[in-house]
């Protein structure tokens, strides 16, 4: 069998390149919300039996507590099924911080059964209240089309109308907008969806959430200065902002930190802090982290080379849908790597990668059908590959098209090229809910 050739140097080079547009992912964060932003609504010192009590007066706010120390497992063993049925009849009583926690429960199939739709009915009526941690959680199932039609122009408006400064009807004294939503906000603003493209706007509400102590717009106003966008690049300023949002609990932070370590940007290059802070974020279950500990692993840098261990991270990020680790799975497969040869296992990976549009991914399983390596030969098939890698930007995939083109037949090659136009990447996300209610 002729060699395959492709994996490493591409895969390095793609990770390289794309690790930005990974780092800025923290966006559309969603809320518990319903009381004021990072303070609990209720006093959790009361006694469970005096709730009890209370709730069976028909004191909505009562049954409200209960729901949320079931939620949350404070005062209280956690239950998310009788935090259900408490929010629930608070709800339906027009509770606002009811109706908003039964939905985040219906949005993450916490004691109830997943059900988009009936999160957004939920947050819709707290919204309608005025509750700003519902109007961003709908937002967000706008930005997302969960539940709803994806609307950018919806999920913007209802951003906006959270995260602005409000003042209090009763007491008359000012409350800050909501951090999420202000985060949520800035991210469409920079990123052109919903509304028009504002760096600078959007780093003013990356500043304002930022204030509110929001880790995750810590982590894009780091990623604004390490980059330039809307400001002039400062390496450092990202990497005390990073470090702030680290603290607070960020993975992505915590990768983003190791990455100015391992490069040496705005620091002198420190292997051994870029292992520390990657190996914080995969411990977190960050996905892009646990690659570059495996990359870390597998080139000996802040400790020796160790291509075992550094499969084993590759794998663990393969899993958790890593188009990148999946590519390099697949090349350690393929090479006999820190794990033993197998080339219907490295085909697999390979695939795996090509489905979420990586090209490295795309080039090495057209090739592994033009070999008939780890798959049964099929020349239409590895034009195909080739010819989408090619189309998403690896060069060396044309000079393979070329090749393989005049060995088909006009009706393969015409089927192969109607594949291709089909094809639409199925790339896998993190969505990460919060554990908790309000």
């Amino acid at each position: 069998m002729r060699r395959v050739k492709g994996g490493l140097l591409s895969i390095l080079h793609v990770v390289l390149v794309v690790f930005v547009a990974l780092a800025l992912s923290a966006c559309g964060t969603i809320g518990n919300g319903g009381y004021p932003h990072g303070a609990p609504p209720f006093d959790d010192q009361i006694e469970l039996e005096n709730l009890y009590e209370e709730a069976k007066t028909g004191s909505s706010s009562a049954m409200a507590h209960l729901g949320w120390r079931y939620d949350t497992g404070r005062g209280a063993q956690t239950n998310p099924i009788k935090a259900s049925q408490w929010y629930r009849v608070a709800a339906d009583e027009g509770h606002s911080l009811a109706q908003n926690n039964l939905g985040c429960l219906f949005r993450d199939g916490r004691g109830v059964i997943q059900d988009y739709s009936k999160a957004a009915e939920w947050f819709r009526k707290a919204a309608r209240q005025g509750n700003d941690h519902a109007r961003n959680n709908l937002g967000w199932l706008y930005e997302h089309g969960l539940g709803v039609p994806k609307n950018y122009h919806e999920a913007a408006k209802l951003y906006k109308f959270a995260a602005k400064d409000k003042r209090d009807a009763i007491t008359g004294k000012a409350r800050p907008g909501h951090p999420f939503a202000q985060n949520n906000l800035g991210c469409l603003l920079r990123d052109g969806r919903g509304a028009e493209k504002d760096l600078a706007m959007a780093i003013r509400w990356f500043r304002r959430s930022a204030k509110g102590k929001n880790p995750h717009a810590l982590h894009n106003l780091g990623m604004m200065y390490e980059t330039g966008l809307g400001v002039k690049p400062d390496p450092r300023k990202a990497g005390t902002l990073y470090l702030e949002s680290a603290i607070l609990g960020n993975a992505h932070a915590m990768n983003s930190l190791g990455w100015l370590f391992e490069k040496g940007r705005g620091t002198a290059p420190n292997y051994d802090k870029a292992m520390h802070w990657y190996q914080q974020a995969a411990e977190r279950g960050y996905a892009m982290a646990m690659h570059n500990v495996a990359t870390l692993f597998r080139d000996g840098k802040g400790t020796d080379i160790d291509l075992i261990t550094a499969a084993e991270w590759y794998e663990k990020a393969a899993h958790r849908g890593n188009a990148y680790s999946q590519a390099m799975l697949g090349w350690m497969f393929e090479n006999g790597k820190g794990v033993k040869q197998d080339f219907v296992l490295a085909a697999d990976w390979y695939r795996r990668a090509a489905m979420q549009g990586l090209s490295v991914g795309q080039i090495n399983l057209g090739l592994f059908y033009f070999h008939g390596a780890g798959v049964k030969k099929n020349l239409a098939e590895a034009y195909k590959w080739l010819l989408i890698s090619s189309n998403n930007g690896h060069k060396k995939a044309a000079k393979y098209c070329a090749e393989i083109a005049g060995q088909l037949t006009e009706k393969e090659l015409a089927s192969a090229q109607e594949k291709v136009a089909d094809f639409v990447p199925r790339p896998v996300h993190q969505i990460k809910h919060s554990q908790a209610g309000e």
